[in-house]
């Protein structure tokens, strides 16, 4: 509402109520063969945003026969483009068009939340996760590359780019965006409540009956996996198991990056969400050694539910963590091994780490994402 205007007679009134902000909200991340963070920071910004009441939020996407999985669905108002997402991306990129504005209902700004940058006229904000193809081009095809490199330079056209790190923001930066262009906005992760019962069941279920070392993720090559399962397999612990949770992504081995733990290992591939948050509370620690991360929701997801963490140094989930987990050169093999050690045999330890890790995931929301976010948002549309 904005402030009251004064009335020599009658003193202060109210003045004319703002109106909110109309968004485009781009969820067509939802329908990738592997969606991965990028998607669920899509749908957790747009159904924060959709909370408010400063806030209208429309989605768009390219022609699909489907709805997106289940639990990507944003819950908000989404239109389509007649075009599929190929030749939608390739005409943004090449023809600027189509142009996405009266698509969405003319709105006042286009959030180009990740994967390419729509055409429009409208004031435009960007989110750019990671540059993780240029310092790791193995991670991702020839195809890919020149995709994520589309959308690098179409995003050099926004008002804003937002990013969810500090650790991105300096590599756009030294990619040559502006310093005033950029903006640090963090990703969110809502509390979800324990399920001890399921958790004891998955232990059950498996033969867990030792320490439980739990990785969450896309497996592909930048995760780390063969240096986690090294360190993991040099330690002589009982009964230890490193449990894999989520899809394959691409060129990575997972039989061979898992080979030095034998049988000491669970691979569930991808599950449902209540599950995968059911094994966070079945975990006795979470180890999250990537090599670049944009952010690392899997490591705040794992402090909302006061499982300890080790994960990189030097890295965005660096950030994440702050001083509510151990962090350790990802490259290290023995440091990453004493580094779970520590923890697993550290009960004190393990308990302080997890009662800091919950308290500090719960000021990291996606409420608090949206907020900052709509800050970006008014700044760019100067009210």
């Amino acid at each position: 509402m904005s402030s009251p205007v004064s009335d020599p007679t009658t003193g202060p009134v109210a003045g004319p109520a703002t109106s909110p902000i109309r968004v485009a909200h781009l969820l067509e991340q939802c329908w990738h063969r592997v969606p991965g963070g990028t998607a669920v920071a899509a749908v957790g910004l747009a159904r924060a945003l959709h909370a408010r009441s400063d806030v209208e939020v429309t989605g768009f996407r390219a022609h699909h026969r489907a709805g997106p999985p289940d639990h990507l669905d944003a819950g908000v108002p989404t239109v389509a483009s007649r075009l599929p997402r190929s030749v939608l991306y390739e005409s943004w990129h090449r023809l600027r068009r189509p142009v996405v504005d009266r698509l969405v209902g003319h709105p006042d700004l286009v959030h180009a939340t990740g994967g390419a940058v729509p055409a429009t006229g409208l004031p435009l904000v960007a989110t750019i996760h990671d540059l993780a193809w240029r310092y790791h081009p193995q991670a991702a095809t020839q195809r890919g590359r020149r995709m994520f490199e589309a959308w690098l330079s179409d995003a050099r056209r926004a008002d804003r780019v937002v990013c969810p790190s500090e650790a991105t923001r300096l590599d756009l930066l030294r990619a040559g965006f502006a310093d005033n262009q950029v903006v640090v906005v963090p990703l969110g992760a809502d509390p979800v409540a324990a399920a001890p019962d399921r958790a004891a069941e998955l232990r059950a279920r498996h033969g867990l009956d030792g320490p439980v070392v739990l990785w969450v993720g896309t497996v592909e090559p930048r995760k780390n996996l063969p240096v986690l399962a090294s360190a993991l397999a040099s330690l002589d612990l009982d009964g230890l198991t490193l449990v894999v949770v989520g899809p394959t992504g691409w060129r990575e081995d997972l039989a061979a990056a898992i080979a030095p733990l034998g049988d000491r290992v669970v691979v569930t591939g991808p599950v449902d969400e209540a599950t995968k948050h059911a094994w966070f509370d079945a975990a006795d620690m979470f180890c999250f050694p990537s090599l670049l991360e944009g952010f690392g929701l899997p490591v705040l997801e794992a402090m909302g539910h006061g499982t300890p963490v080790v994960t990189s140094a030097g890295t965005a989930t660096e950030g994440v963590v702050g001083d509510a987990g151990l962090t350790v050169d990802p490259t290290d093999v023995d440091g990453l091994a004493d580094a779970v050690r520590r923890v697993l045999g550290d009960s004190d330890l393990a308990a302080r780490l997890g009662a800091a890790g919950r308290f500090r995931a719960a000021t990291m929301t996606w409420a608090a994402t949206a907020e900052t976010t709509v800050g970006v948002y008014r700044e760019v549309l100067g009210r």
